[in-house]
This record gives C-alpha cells, structure tokens and sequence, in this order.
C-alpha cells in the first residue's frame, strides 16, 4: 500500500452534466486563455491515507497520428527557480506557468480500443520534443454526459504542450440502460492503449497516470483512481456522483469510496446545485461531497459565477445541453483557462513532483490571480 498526500482542490464553476454517447475526438488545436490575477491566503498539510485497488482491462489499439503545434514557452519569473525532478523521466524540470502553453513541441495522436464491445475512441496530443524527454506522465479525460469529447481537447492540449500524454475517452454513456461500472473500464482502458500504441512507445509512462473528467467523467475519474494502482493522482471538474436511477452495482456510490491513498483535486460550483429547470450539479452529489469524503487536510476553491457548464472548452458550440443549467455571471473563457492552469499545475506537483507548482496552486500567484480578483475563494479543512 502506498503512502501519499492528498492536497484536495475545489473550486467551483458552474456547470452541467451531460456526456455524448462516443464520436470520435477531433485532435484540433486550442490556443489558452489568460486568467486574470489575484492571491488567495492558503495553507496545506501532508496527510497520509488508505490504498486503492485495482481492476484490469482488456483492449486492443489502432492509430493515427501526427500535426505538430507551436506551444509558446513562458516559465514564470517567481517560479522558474523551483525546479523539481520529474518522477517519470529523473530530469530535472523548470516550473512553466500553468496558464499558457509550455515549450514542449506536440503531435496528435488517436486511435480507438475495444472493452467489451463497445469500440471506445481516444484521441489527444503528445510530446515530440522540448526541455526534457520522455516517457512522460499520462493523463486521461473523461467527457461529461451527453458532452462531446471533443468539448476537452483543450485540456489535452494544454497538458501536452507542459509534457504529458493526454487525450479523451470517448466512453460510451448510455441515456437509458446506465451503467458507471462500464463506463469506468472504458476509461481505464485508455491507459493499456497508450501502452500498446505503437507511436507513444518510450514516450508514454503508464505506470505514472492521472485521470481527469467532468460532471459524469469527473465521478468516472475518481472511481478509476480507486480502482487502479497505476493512477497516480487525480483532478476532476464539479464531478456530480449521481446514480441516475441506476442501481449500486451499476452506478455505484463513489463517495462512499473515499479515501484513497492518491492526490486527489476537485474543481467545482455551487450554482447549480438547486433550483432552475433542473439542478445540473445537485449538492447531494455534487464536488463537496466528494470533497467531504476526502481525508483531511483538504483544500476547497469555489469559483464565483461559473455553472456546471463553464468547465468545457466552447460553450457557445453546447447547444441545448448547456441551456439547461442555471446562466452563468463568470464568462466560459475564464473559467476554462483557469481551470486549464489549475489541471496542468496539480499535474506538475503530484505526477511530476515539482514542489514549485504549489506557487500556482495555493501560492502567491494563484492568491493574486484568483482570490484577490474575486474569481475563487480557498478554503481548508
């Protein structure tokens, strides 16, 4: 069993929960957004929790490959001292600011793989060349229910352009006839593609992975992370952990999990935990729930105006969907790029292992970027 810290980061934007039912991805490319600025007084503690177990998934690959992007290269002045040895390659890595694209040169890469019938689509970018080699840390994304896979390109692409293999899964949600249990297998099952794609061999670590989703994937992240011990952290956005009149041994209770012996973030809002049309984020189940769950000390980020929405790349493009949630204040690009930041420097901290990091988590600059700009407010437990 594995002794590690968990540093729980909750911040809430407002969103929904609906995840399309698998299209393949479209690797196009995104560029960031610039979140503004402001500090927020925070402070974390190193806890010690329980371990995980795990579940294997049997799958088959196939591919296609490669454009290649320029990602802009900034490292931050106050942090691009704080350099860290990466856990993956043992090179020592500067810390890049998590807010634009990092220096890495990228390629996409897709393919789909075969769980138990169902044919799930993977698609992302990866590393062609930059500051350090690989095998880099990889990091899957799950979609929300009834949201295209392609909503989260952006986060894959930001993640690669900072060194990492990541790409979406494409699972297959299911309106009627629901089943988590499934779903999270096609999940993981991303993880044994990235090992078996023949163009990611040497440069995807698949024993060093983080699992990211939001809404129905953020709670699909999190179970995964319970059930496999090659997951090494996990960030997830307003994950709702609803059962959707399913039964527990289909669409089991993730909450009721936790703790797990891994890193754990939630980013999250509260606007849409009651009232409206439909509550997309209903606070029965929504990310404090997760958060309550977690082992202590954990650090929860609210982010004001946003909806369960917010969270994917264009929401402009949602269409219905979207239009079910309540409206949010805080505008989509805002969100997303902070959102964006925060993925990529939980990633830096707990796959990397860059102390540094932590400026942009809980530091100084995440302070004055979102706190002392009303964008967030940090609290901990």
């Amino acid at each position: 069993m594995r002794r590690r810290l968990v540093v729980v980061f909750v911040l809430v934007a407002c969103g929904a929960d609906p995840a399309t039912e698998t299209t393949s991805v479209e690797g196009t490319e995104t560029s960031g957004s610039t979140a503004p600025s402001t500090p927020t007084e925070a402070m974390t503690t190193d806890v010690a929790v329980t371990g995980s177990t795990s579940s294997s998934t049997s799958t088959s690959s196939s591919t296609s490959t490669t454009e290649t992007g320029e990602p802009a290269t900034e490292s931050s002045a106050e942090a691009s001292d704080e350099a860290g040895e990466s856990s993956t390659t043992g090179a020592v890595e500067e810390v890049y600011d998590p807010n634009v694209d990092g220096p890495w040169q990228i390629a996409e890469v897709a393919g789909a793989v075969n769980v138990e019938g169902v044919n799930v689509a993977m698609a992302g970018f990866y590393p062609t060349s930059g500051p350090a080699a690989g095998p880099y840390p990889v990091v899957v994304v799950a979609h929300g229910f009834q949201l295209p896979a392609s909503q989260y390109t952006g986060y894959a692409r930001r993640l690669a352009t900072h060194g990492y293999v990541a790409f979406t899964a494409d699972f297959k949600a299911e309106l009627f006839n629901t089943n988590h249990a499934a779903n999270v297998q096609q999940v993981l099952a991303g993880i044994d593609w990235a090992d078996g794609e023949p163009v990611l061999a040497g440069v995807a670590d698949t024993t060093n992975v983080g699992l990211t989703g939001h809404s129905l994937g953020g709670k699909l992240a999190v179970h995964g992370t319970v059930l496999d011990p090659r997951v090494r952290a996990s960030i997830t956005l307003d994950p709702v952990d609803g059962s959707m009149q399913c039964d527990q041994q289909k669409c089991p209770d993730v909450t009721e999990m936790l703790p797990v012996d891994v890193p754990l973030a939630f980013l999250g809002e509260t606007l849409d935990s009651s009232g409206g049309f439909m509550a997309c984020a209903p606070a029965a189940n929504n990310f404090m729930t997760f958060f309550a769950a977690a082992t202590s000390p954990a650090l929860a980020i609210t982010v004001k105006g946003a909806n369960h929405m917010s969270f994917i790349d264009d929401v402009d493009a949602c269409g219905f969907t979207c239009g079910l949630c309540q409206a949010a204040t805080l505008d989509n690009a805002t969100v997303n790029a902070l959102a964006r930041s925060y993925v990529v420097a939980f990633y830096g901290r707990h796959l990397k292992g860059i102390a540094g990091y932590d400026e942009y988590l809980i530091g100084a600059t995440a302070q004055a970027r979102y706190v002392e700009t009303g964008l967030i407010a940090i609290g901990l437990k």
